[in-house]
């Protein structure tokens, strides 16, 4: 998940939720999108959805919410 390494101390279990898997890299679960990026299933795993943990698993947690924008020049 980012690109670190999370284990039973910090809160990885055999089963967990969407939900829980954004709150290890701090990623509220009202704007949270997960996915699974190893093995053959890559689709989107929801935040009340249980999914199995094994080892080497790696997960790719983003926000939905992208902000942007720029202040008006005033002419």
């Amino acid at each position: 998940m980012n690109r670190r390494k999370f284990e039973e101390s910090d809160g990885v279990k055999p089963q967990m939720t969407g939900a829980e898997i954004a709150a290890l890299v701090g990623t509220p679960a009202d704007i949270a999108v997960i996915r699974r990026d190893s093995g053959p299933d890559k689709d989107e795993i929801g935040v009340n959805q249980t999914v199995p943990i094994k080892s080497g698993d790696h997960f790719v947690v983003t926000r939905k919410v992208v902000e942007g924008g720029h202040a008006a020049r005033p002419q």
